[in-house]
């Protein structure tokens, strides 16, 4: 991270926040922006920043000062903090378990929502000495707010205003090629069954094979990203994905795959009109085929069905949505139905942008950029309804 911010001109400075359940979350703060920026308001008050599904901190900073959404906070006088979800490339710690364990890697987003999120907010506070801190997520760090929102009301009177971008709840009109497939493979059996616990973890191997991919052959990297998330070169310069790809994907859990594998086929299976962001599914059986017995819905929830998140519980919390009219993961008709089942009341801002896909909202720097389109609006979020 230091490559990417110091050198830049800004101060950054490394944080380790434990979680409930022993994760080491590496969390990093630029505690204001480079000398002769913005005063902004006084005093600095705090903005979380998290990341989406297989990505980091790194992917706020990665674009110039006036194109990376954390540098533009910074300089308009915030104290910005950049969140890592367990398992990715910096946040590989445990108080009891070590990365080459099956233990350490049994997590999904309900657990990022459970402690990771609660962890980064009381983290935030006690630092700053502010009782409220405003929060943007991009992708599955929207889902993780909404999932910790809904069922912590410590967390709905200290994170004010939330902003979601992108957001990756509702996926019935999902377009990415490998979540559609891994959908069908009932990934939770498949991953299992392989014997693998991490999905895309960050090595130096793995980063330089992508690197070189998208440096040689630009457009079989855009081929991938296309058919991951959908992607074009509309509105993110080419020439950078190798930039982009030494940090994405940053890892995750192959149980965490496995739940957005699910929430694909629910909200497929659901009927039409409806919205559903359930927690993880363990399944029906609490014996296995030997005759063991085995996690199931019932000995962790103590019902057959996992429990769904109630997103109507975020009343009273400022909320701000902003998707693209392009993004194959976050489909505009799935945003419609999000937008139809949050509190009315709660929502101050609702804007769709034409021209842009999933990436575009952390990675877009030419075209339709998302200075010019995103980044003003979440300005203007945090200035009305910051406490």
């Amino acid at each position: 991270m230091a490559e990417l911010v110091k050198t830049k001109g800004y101060p950054l400075e490394e944080h380790f926040v434990t979680t409930s359940d022993g994760y080491v979350l590496g969390t990093y703060r630029i505690p204001h922006g480079r000398e002769g920026a913005s005063p902004g308001p006084t005093p600095r008050r705090p903005v979380l920043l998290q990341h989406g599904l297989l990505d980091s901190s790194a992917t706020w900073v990665l674009n110039d000062p006036d194109q990376s959404l954390a540098l533009i906070l910074a300089d308009a006088g915030w104290d910005v903090w950049l969140g890592n979800s367990r398992g990715n490339a910096y946040s590989r710690n445990h108080t009891g378990l070590g990365p080459d364990t099956a233990a350490f890697w049994d997590f999904s987003f309900d657990d990022m929502a459970a402690a990771d999120l609660p962890a980064l907010t009381a983290h935030v506070q006690g630092v700053t000495g502010c009782a409220t801190l405003a929060y943007v997520g991009h992708s599955q760090g929207t889902t993780v707010a909404l999932a910790a929102l809904s069922t912590q009301g410590a967390l709905r009177a200290a994170l004010r205003p939330v902003v979601l971008l992108a957001p990756a709840v509702s996926l019935r009109h999902i377009q990415s090629i490998p979540m559609l497939t891994l959908a069908r493979l009932q990934a939770d059996q498949f991953f299992a069954m392989l014997g693998v616990f991490e999905f895309m973890p960050s090595r130096e191997a793995t980063a330089a094979l992508f690197e070189e991919l998208c440096q040689a052959t630009p457009t079989a990297c855009v081929s991938v990203l296309t058919a991951v998330c959908g992607f074009s070169d509309r509105n993110v310069n080419a020439s950078r994905l190798s930039h982009y790809v030494t940090y994405a994907p940053s890892g995750t859990s192959t149980r965490n795959v496995a739940h957005w594998a699910q929430a694909v086929r629910a909200a497929q299976a659901a009927p039409r009109g409806t919205l559903a962001l359930t927690m993880y599914d363990w399944g029906g059986s609490c014996v296995s085929p030997l005759g063991r017995p085995q996690t199931c819905n019932r000995r962790v929830y103590g019902r057959e069905q996992p429990p769904t998140y109630d997103l109507a519980r975020l009343e009273g919390v400022p909320l701000a949505v902003v998707w693209g009219g392009e993004d194959k993961l976050a489909d505009p008709l799935d945003v419609r139905r999000l937008l139809y089942v949050l509190p009315q009341a709660s929502l101050k801002l609702a804007v769709g942008v034409p021209t842009f896909e999933h990436l575009d909202f952390v990675w877009g720097n030419m075209g339709d950029t998302a200075k010019d389109r995103v980044y003003p609006l979440v300005l203007r979020m945090l200035l009305e309804w910051a406490e």
